[in-house]
């Protein structure tokens, strides 16, 4: 999770540079919409260049997976009344490795395994997970016990 904060950047150009240098060491690149579209480039190029996987966060709409396969696996973001966001991105990325390491998918080939269905699992529970932090107020997300097994 790159987890862009643009204000303490000083020079952009040189932390994209920098960004494309860590992708061949990343096996799930999880960052939001918003640190999408700053550094530029598509999930599929970030896959070229060596994740295995991306999931991009869009808040309240949900999120999506882009796979090494070519497959895209979109859930819906889980209705809350918002009471807080602060904590929801740090909130998916724990959810989805709480629920790679379940089904024992934490290597590039295990995560380069799993089927639609179960991303669609994964990204449903990283959902469910944010939706209950972004219902309380600080950054408190929710005990595994709060949530359906991923």
């Amino acid at each position: 999770d790159p987890n862009i904060r643009p204000a303490l950047i000083p020079d952009p150009d040189a932390y994209r540079a920098r960004f494309r240098t860590w992708l061949p060491s990343v096996t799930l690149l999880k960052l939001s919409q918003d640190d999408a579209t700053w550094l530029g480039g598509t999930p599929q190029e970030w896959l070229t260049a060596g994740p295995t996987a991306v999931v991009i966060t869009q808040g309240g709409d949900g999120l999506t997976a882009f796979t090494h396969d070519g497959g895209v696996h979109t859930v819906p973001g889980e209705k809350v009344d918002v009471v807080d966001t602060i904590g929801a991105g740090d909130t998916v990325n724990a959810a989805l490795l709480h629920g790679l390491a379940a089904r024992d998918a934490l290597s590039a080939q295990a995560l380069g395994e799993m089927t639609s269905a179960d991303w669609q699992t994964l990204l449903r529970f990283a959902a469910r997970a944010a939706a209950i932090t972004c219902s309380r107020a600080g950054a408190e997300p929710p005990y595994v016990a709060e949530l359906d097994t991923p």
